[in-house]
């Protein structure tokens, strides 16, 4: 009970303590709003986008990796320009991306993620995707931004040799399957010519996906276009939504204006409780 009478009186003489000090700490109050609003008039805007990106530096190095590390490689590349615009290295920054230097002037920050997915289990397993948020003070210069990175991974030493490499063997594995096909379609036809059965052709059905066609040619074939298909999709970097066109700023008015009350509201009250000592 006694407790409970201490509560109540603290927490009187406190109100009575803001009431006397209305004044002092409602001025204190609006002297950090307003500085907070000369702040943001004063700062450099900027502006947030995003884009999902996909990469396929992983197919490259013909690695068996973990899932959710497929987009490792190059989620670590975009956030290793973090370095630079921190150290407000924009010249490295610039021929990095291959931009001109007034553009790299324009980048505040870069940051990638791994995108997830969750499945009716309530488990989150990695998409073959990864997000890309983008701050620019120029929403004028998004797009040679995005082209920069783009640059940035075709001309990375690392990418353009496993690239070139992943490139080179499948031409090569494309020209055997051709020769392949050729040289069985030869042996058809003279087997044709010769009344022989060599078509290899089986026919099976009942499964769930109807029935199914087993050709040594066709296979050959659906091989070959399915090489062309990933050859054509996994680029170094490719973007499956560029980044938004965005035209409002980001500001953190909201934010800021509120801890300013906060801060200013405690420090009224300690010039207060100084103010009331010294008249005691």
């Amino acid at each position: 009970m006694t407790e409970e009478l201490n509560l109540s009186e603290l927490f009187s003489n406190l109100v009575r303590f803001i009431s006397r000090n209305s004044r002092l700490l409602l001025m204190f109050m609006v002297i950090g709003v307003i500085s907070v609003l000369g702040y943001q008039k004063l700062k450099t805007p900027y502006y947030l986008t995003k884009a999902i990106s996909t990469s396929g530096i992983s197919e490259y190095e013909r690695q068996e990796q973990v899932e959710d590390l497929s987009q490792r490689t190059a989620i670590d590349l975009i956030n290793y320009l973090k370095i630079n615009i921190e150290n407000k290295d924009y010249s490295a920054l610039a021929n990095l991306l291959g931009i001109d230097l007034e553009v790299a002037y324009t980048l505040k920050d870069i940051e990638a993620e791994q995108l997830y997915q969750q499945d009716l289990n309530e488990k989150f397993y990695a998409l073959n995707k990864f997000e890309i948020v983008l701050l620019t003070f120029d929403n004028t210069r998004i797009d040679q931004l995005q082209d920069g990175l783009i640059y940035y991974f075709s001309n990375n030493p690392f990418i353009k040799q496993y690239y070139n490499s992943y490139l080179s063997s499948n031409i090569e594995i494309i020209n055997d399957i051709n020769n392949e096909i050729e040289m069985l379609d030869n042996i058809r036809m003279v087997g044709a010519k010769n009344s022989l059965d060599v078509s290899s052709v089986n026919i099976v059905g009942g499964t769930e996906s109807g029935v199914v066609v087993s050709n040594q040619i066709i296979l050959l074939s659906q091989l070959r276009e399915n090489i062309k298909t990933k050859q054509a999709l996994l680029k170094p970097l490719s973007f499956v939504q560029s980044f938004a066109k965005v035209k409002s700023k980001e500001d953190d008015v909201l934010i800021f204006g509120f801890l300013a009350v906060i801060i200013s509201f405690i420090l009224g009250l300690f010039v207060a409780l100084v103010k009331e000592v010294k008249t005691i």
